[in-house]
């Protein structure tokens, strides 16, 4: 099952874009740290992410689990051991409908009709 999850608001896009430009090609990951592992969701399976008050468009999930700790070689900002979702390849923004959705913490489940979208 999909998920979604929201990128903070101090979080600038432009910044955001270089780490997904970073996975783009599937040979990194990049990592979001989530309170519970989510079990409905699977490899294969979509995360979207919504930024500034709106789903901007999803990547594919291709790791959950629990880590021990990394930094990102992006941001060289350390990460502590906890449960996270692993994301890689290509992002798809979503340009046929704004999706306004509030931003929370965590991860929530996205709705189905979501994968007719684009």
């Amino acid at each position: 099952m999909d998920i979604v999850i929201t990128i903070p608001k101090s979080i600038k896009w432009e910044d955001y874009q270089k780490e997904l430009k970073v996975v783009e090609s599937g040979e990194q990951t990049m990592f979001f740290k989530v309170p519970t592992l989510p079990k409905k969701a699977n490899v294969g399976d979509r995360c979207y992410l919504c930024h500034n008050g709106r789903v901007v468009g999803y990547m594919d999930i291709t790791w959950i689990g629990t880590m021990d700790g990394f930094t990102c070689t992006t941001t060289n900002i350390p990460w502590p051991k906890g449960n996270y979702i692993g994301r890689s390849g290509k992002f798809t923004y979503i340009k046929s409908m704004l999706i306004l959705y509030k931003g929370f913490q965590g991860y929530r489940y996205a709705p189905q009709e979501w994968r007719q979208l684009n």
